[in-house]
């Protein structure tokens, strides 16, 4: 079993090797050992929501059942 690595004699969980960039890079910046250089809750609200508006794009659209 991977436990994840050790930021800052802090256990991280294990990021998936398929996650994607966007995820990856925002979850790192949460775990900065600096609480300054972390985003604000804004900006991850923010980025969070650019993130799901661009995954709802790109998912296939079913059809629509006919009446």
């Amino acid at each position: 079993m991977h436990v994840g690595g050790i930021v800052n004699n802090t256990l991280r969980p294990a990021i998936p090797s398929h996650c994607d960039l966007e995820w990856r890079t925002l979850m790192e910046q949460c775990w900065a050992p600096n609480p300054v250089a972390r985003p604000s809750f804004t900006e991850i609200a923010s980025r969070l929501r650019i993130m799901s508006a661009a995954a709802s794009q790109t998912k296939p659209q079913g059809n629509k059942p006919s009446k």
